[in-house]
């Protein structure tokens, strides 16, 4: 028996490919905030350092490069939900 899709109700695929988008958009963000925020102004859950006016620059390539690594494989999940093969 084949599955049937709902009208109007989105594919686990295209479910799977929003919470990867989100996830990549929330890792740009720390990425961006650890490479303009020094890091004694970072909110505590983020390592904050007392008396240190640099910024966290290693945390912020990873942040970025993670970023783009999961939007790429939000984009291939968005690809691979609305191919007719997923359906």
């Amino acid at each position: 028996m084949e599955r049937v899709p709902v009208r109007g109700r989105p594919s686990p695929a295209m479910i799977i490919a929003v919470i990867l988008l989100i996830g990549a958009l929330a890792l740009l963000v720390v990425g961006v905030i650890y490479f303009t925020v020094p890091a004694d102004k970072l909110p505590s859950f983020m390592g904050r350092v007392a008396n240190v006016t640099l910024h966290r620059n290693r945390r912020a390539v990873a942040a970025v490069v993670l970023g783009v690594v999961v939007l790429i494989a939000s984009i291939v999940a968005f690809v691979r939900a609305r191919s007719p093969a997923a359906r």
